[in-house]
């Protein structure tokens, strides 16, 4: 992990548990972000067979930023039969905030991918700021998802009235049933599932039950 400017906040991981083949790692903020000026960069790599768990202890507010800019930018490569879950907390877009957020994710053939992420547009009570998100996931070479959202205080197509939650799951590489978690699923055209859910709540937009599906189908037996 890294960041543009040294004296400026990053993530820090930490290493909650590991053996020979399996690692979770939890991502630690130190200190406040996202602010102006920040470039967080977040670089993931698991090597073929071995499985990455991810947490975070809490959410990221991007605060007010007056005129200026932030980023946060993640890259994933996986191995073969390599395997990342990835349970993100909510990410807050406060008024004011200016941030482009992208992750990356190139998958050798036989890897395994579960993300969860929440996008909440503005603290309680306030005007969301502007995020622009893209998302790419490439396995073998060929594109899975490509996708480029962006969010803010105006109207978007998918985002009605005062829903300003945005929950996402992503499956990629492992079996999921077709009759399982139906409300809210979109089956991707080259394999895995993704599963959207529109709240005004973050506490009441979870997908609990999908993560729980996409974690297991992706953790090894």
């Amino acid at each position: 992990m890294s960041r543009s400017d040294p004296a400026a906040a990053a993530l820090r991981p930490v290493l909650v548990h590991h053996d020979a083949t399996v690692a979770r790692v939890s991502l630690v903020p130190d200190g406040a972000l996202l602010v102006a000026g920040d470039g967080i960069e977040v670089d993931v790599t698991v090597d073929a067979g071995a499985w990455l768990d991810l947490i975070e202890p809490g959410g990221t507010v991007a605060y007010d930023m007056r005129g200026g800019h932030a980023s946060w930018d993640v890259r994933i490569q996986l191995g073969a039969g390599a395997r990342l879950t990835w349970a993100g907390r909510p990410f807050v877009v406060s008024a004011g905030a200016d941030v482009g957020r992208s992750t990356v994710a190139q998958l050798a053939d036989g890897a395994y991918l579960a993300l969860r992420e929440t996008v909440v547009l503005g603290r309680d009570g306030e005007w969301p700021g502007t995020l622009r998100q893209r998302i790419t996931v490439e396995r073998d070479g060929h594109p899975v998802l490509v996708e480029d959202l962006p969010l803010g205080p105006w109207p978007t197509s998918g985002l009605i009235g005062k829903h300003r939650v945005l929950a996402s799951v992503l499956c990629i590489g492992a079996p999921v049933g077709a009759d399982v978690e139906s409300i809210g699923r979109l089956d991707l055209d080259d394999g895995g599932v993704m599963w959207r859910r529109l709240g005004v709540q973050a506490h009441e937009t979870t997908l609990d039950t999908a993560w729980q599906v996409a974690r297991g189908a992706v953790a090894p037996p």
